[in-house]
């Protein structure tokens, strides 16, 4: 019964809203969220100093925060399954206020690390919910374009935040960029209750324990699923070793200013964005896993650049970003074909799916930067060793990406 409604309700939701306008609103609830991380990152090392501590506990901001967010999501898919995705967005938009102006007010780095993980908590329902009502709404293709025209807009966001957030904490101190993300969350929750259709309908039994650790045991034995969630948390890994890194490197070793530091991940982050576009143009013409391939070996080619410049005793600000521009190239047709592909296998409970996919993608980029603060000093040589890492680890999920294909094609 509840399959046919949801048939239904997703055939009148089909002709309401246009791409456009979904994409539109999950862009500026997901920006929320990646702002709260990268508006102040050029912050990290002034913090460093604000409380007397050590760079690896300021870094413990991010990495920690980034943990939470991908294990809460784990939470949040059932949820929005059982309540609905727009009642679970609304809820969280309430949080994240709250928590955002708890960080501006913390009085020592403890504080302030539990306060980032609980806003990390609090923040994840937008990433995975967004994903589900893509799934809810569009077939694969559809996806695969909605996925590349999200990525490209939400890639704005990560290259305004921290060049924002340099000259907020130059002009107002570092308390003031949460200020902001506080305001910005009550937008994005107006705009939710007002503009925002609801796609799904509620499944009693989505909570029920019984069901959901069936569900979440029978997509971890999905090898297909799991494959391509592991291809999105090392892609989203390698964009948070540049996060957590960069801004100790560019500021304290390469000097670039606090209000400058932006300049350099929008840099990073604008590649993404041409990358995406360039996604976007081609899902009409490839394959995704042609996509993919693409992805693949231009992060590769750029973490080879950014071996040689940095262990060739070379690195500068402009010679560091601009190898890593060509990563983040590379990871918008990745982030633009993976998450179609991982949830091709899926039938039903697009929240719970969902909440697992975001939840390893966000999990794995949280160990990457805490590996990146464990292993911090001073140097760029700590980015460019686990940088390498996860580009093998790309070329082993790219090849299982392959071998499942192969697999569908002789299931059929």
């Amino acid at each position: 019964m509840v399959s046919d409604q949801a048939r239904a309700n997703k055939h009148e939701v089909d002709e309401l809203p246009t791409m456009g306008l979904i994409v539109g609103i999950l862009v500026l609830a997901s920006s929320v969220s990646i702002m709260s991380t990268d508006m102040y990152t050029p912050s990290l090392p002034d913090l460093a100093e604000w409380y007397d501590t050590t760079a690896t506990r300021v870094q413990l901001t991010i990495s920690l925060n980034m943990l939470a967010f991908g294990i809460a999501q784990l939470f949040h898919g059932p949820l929005s399954d059982r309540y609905g995705r727009k009642p679970v967005l609304i809820v969280s938009s309430v949080f994240v206020i709250v928590l955002s102006l708890a960080c501006s007010f913390a009085q020592t780095i403890d504080q302030l690390i539990v306060a980032r993980i609980l806003l990390g908590l609090a923040a994840a329902a937008e990433a995975v919910i967004g994903l589900a009502i893509i799934k809810d709404l569009y077939n694969e293709k559809q996806q695969v374009k909605a996925l590349a025209l999200l990525g490209m807009v939400i890639a704005i966001a990560p290259a305004v935040a921290p060049i924002l957030g340099g000259y907020l904490h130059v002009a107002f101190g570092w308390q003031s960029n949460f200020y902001v993300i506080s305001f910005m969350a009550l937008v994005s929750m107006m705009a939710v209750i007002r503009y925002l259709p609801e796609s799904c309908v509620p499944d009693p039994q989505a909570l029920n324990a019984r069901k959901l650790m069936k569900g979440y045991a029978g997509l971890l034995k999905n090898s297909d699923f799991m494959t391509h969630c592991a291809i999105l948390g090392v892609a989203l890994g390698l964009i948070f070793v540049f996060v957590t890194g960069a801004p100790f490197v560019l500021i304290d070793k390469l000097g670039v200013a606090v209000d400058q530091f932006g300049y350099y991940q929008a840099s990073i982050i604008v590649a993404f964005f041409f990358g995406s576009l360039l996604a976007s143009r081609l899902a009409d013409h490839w394959e995704a896993i042609s996509l993919l391939r693409m992805g693949v070996a231009l992060a590769l080619a750029g973490a080879t650049v950014l071996c040689l410049v940095i262990f060739s005793g070379s690195t500068s600000a402009l010679s560091l970003t601009g190898a890593y521009m060509i990563i983040t190239f590379g990871l918008g047709p990745m982030f633009a074909a993976a998450p179609s592909r991982a949830l091709r296998s899926i039938e039903g409970q697009a929240g719970t799916a969902s909440a697992l996919l975001s939840s390893i993608e966000q999990t794995t980029a949280g160990m990457a930067a805490l590996i990146i603060s464990v292993l911090h000093d001073g140097t760029a040589r700590p980015m460019a060793i686990v940088v390498v890492f996860l580009g093998l680890v790309l070329v082993v999920l790219f090849r299982r990406s392959c071998a499942e294909d192969r697999l569908r094609v002789v299931n059929i």
